[in-house]
């Protein structure tokens, strides 16, 4: 199923400004073949609609390096995913970037850090399938993973896969600050819906957000030639470089982030993040 996003692109400020920045963001928009569009804007203020794969962001990032002084607003909703976003842009920089479940959806969240590196440190794709539940893709630059994370009472159980093989692999135990860890001796497989929905979780994230060196070279090709020119090194699994420098949020000191909004879903990463990754293993 293909993504689609509604998104909407509000711009304010001087009719002068407005109307040459319109006419660059129009021809970079133009430029895209995915890129459909339509212009609803007012005396001061712009307002653009796109429905499509993805919010194209670059157009608008590109666009407002000429013109510093305008605030550029994105909000975008996708209905199939359940998940929304708001992202602020100015003078060629996204200052502000967050994800949460979409009005009225079910919970759902994304979390990703890169190191100053380029290298993907944690990613993660996650939705609520009931309540104390959430299920999931998580990945890191060289590991990757299905995962259920279970609340009962005052105890959680996280099982996750070895790589996307259709079965429980290991555990942990969590309570409170203590956390029992274990490879599962009789590995349990993963009922076929749950399956198919963790199956379309981690395809829609990757195809988003997600390139591997492992993928013919041909389809590759673009991103590799990014993460020379920015001097990253290339990892089995990497970050598209538009979603770098145009979705996440710069960290100081270097590197670059995305976070979640809703406050549990904050929670689920953490709890991924803190025990999922090789470090953190006994």
């Amino acid at each position: 199923m293909t993504r689609q996003i509604h998104a909407t692109i509000a711009v304010a400020g001087d009719d002068a400004q407005l109307g040459a920045y319109r006419r660059r963001v129009n021809e970079l928009l133009d430029a895209e073949p995915d890129a459909r569009y339509r212009e609803l804007h007012t005396p001061g203020r712009l307002d653009y609609r796109i429905n499509g794969p993805g919010v194209p962001y670059p157009a608008f990032v590109s666009a407002s390096i000429d013109f510093p002084a305008l605030a550029v607003e994105v909000r975008w909703e996708n209905p199939a995913g359940g998940d929304a976003g708001h992202s602020l842009i100015q003078a060629g920089r996204l200052t502000h970037h967050s994800a949460a479940a979409a009005p009225g959806a079910a919970g759902s969240g994304r979390e990703l850090r890169v190191d100053a590196e380029g290298a993907l440190v944690f990613a993660a794709a996650y939705r609520r399938e009931r309540a104390g539940e959430w299920i999931g893709y998580v990945l890191s630059a060289t590991q990757h993973a299905f995962f259920r994370l279970q609340r009962h009472g005052d105890r959680t159980v996280l099982d996750a896969s070895d790589g996307v093989e259709p079965e429980w692999a290991e555990r942990w135990t969590i309570a409170a600050d203590q956390a029992e860890y274990a490879v599962l001796d009789r590995r349990s497989p993963i009922e076929a819906p749950l399956l198919g929905a963790l199956d379309r979780l981690a395809n829609e994230f990757a195809a988003e957000w997600i390139w591997f060196a492992e993928s013919p070279p041909a389809e590759t090709a673009i991103e590799r030639q990014r993460c020379a020119a920015y001097g990253y090194k290339v990892n089995p699994a990497n970050v598209r470089a538009e979603k770098l420098k145009t979705a996440m949020r710069e960290v100081p000191g270097g590197g670059f982030t995305l976070e979640a909004v809703d406050p549990e879903a904050r929670e689920v990463a953490a709890l991924l993040a803190h025990h999922w990754l090789e470090p953190q293993r006994h």
